[in-house]
């Protein structure tokens, strides 16, 4: 009795699928992959509703940034350090978090009354007025409020090299002081931007922060906004779907 086979042209179309398999997890897992905002903890630069490309060889690649979380080996491969003001993606548990790296292995982070301290020198801030933005969700993370939405400090923070970036303070929080914690070896120091309203590697993990987090976590750096939305469409009000999105933040570049 003959074995059946399968016809060319099946054949054809399942070789053509497996290459499209393989060919679009490797893309996802060495080269690019997507990760959207959901939190105001990276404002102003960042907001909900946000879309991020992000480049995955930078750094070097974990099992953490294998697409589908395939845990083929451990450690990282061409391993390499982010430089101070990159923002990153990494892997905590479930989540995907985006942050700010401020302090690398070695260095000593302290926080007295907003101001971080790099090996006990301060990095200079330069207060640059208010930013007021829409809460979108009727919450200011302890920020002034307004009927027309949150209104913060902005500043300007100047790291060690020169790169500059802006930040968002919220007045006196229990974030505003830490004392001094020297990053380990092969571990970074995580902020983000909108310091009162982001639990980062000034809070403990038992405590719904990052801690130091280590780099073996690393996903990839932010690159490029290539998608944002207001978040507020509505499923059955298809129209709302294209007045939602965010044209003039398509496009932008992350830094």
């Amino acid at each position: 009795m003959s074995t059946p086979t399968v016809p060319s042209e099946w054949r054809k179309t399942l070789r053509l699928l497996a290459i499209l398999f393989v060919s679009g997890w490797l893309v996802r897992s060495l080269a690019f992959g997507a990760y959207a905002i959901s939190s105001n903890s990276m404002l102003p630069q960042l907001r909900p509703g946000d879309v991020l490309l992000v480049a995955k060889w930078p750094y070097g690649w974990s099992r953490h940034g294998l697409f589908g979380g395939a845990p083929l080996f451990h450690g990282r491969l061409a391993a390499a350090m982010p430089a101070r003001g990159d923002i990153v993606v990494i892997r905590d548990g479930r989540r995907n978090v985006v942050k700010r790296v401020i302090g690398l292995p070695g260095d000593v982070i302290t926080l007295m009354d907003g101001t971080v301290r790099l090996d006990d020198k301060p990095l200079p801030r330069l207060r640059v007025g208010n930013l007021l933005i829409a809460s979108g969700t009727g919450r200011c993370g302890g920020v002034s409020e307004t009927p027309e939405g949150c209104r913060y400090h902005r500043y300007t923070e100047t790291l060690p090299d020169g790169a500059s970036h802006a930040v968002l303070d919220g007045g006196t929080t229990r974030l505003d002081r830490m004392p001094p914690r020297r990053v380990p070896s092969d571990h970074l120091f995580l902020m983000g931007d909108n310091r009162d309203d982001s639990s980062d590697s000034r809070v403990a993990p038992e405590d719904g922060g990052l801690g130091m987090v280590p780099a073996e976590r690393l996903l990839g750096r932010a690159t490029i906004l290539f998608w944002s939305t207001d978040g507020s469409a509505r499923l059955a009000s298809p129209r709302s779907w294209w007045r939602t999105i965010r044209w003039s933040r398509i496009g932008l570049g992350i830094g």
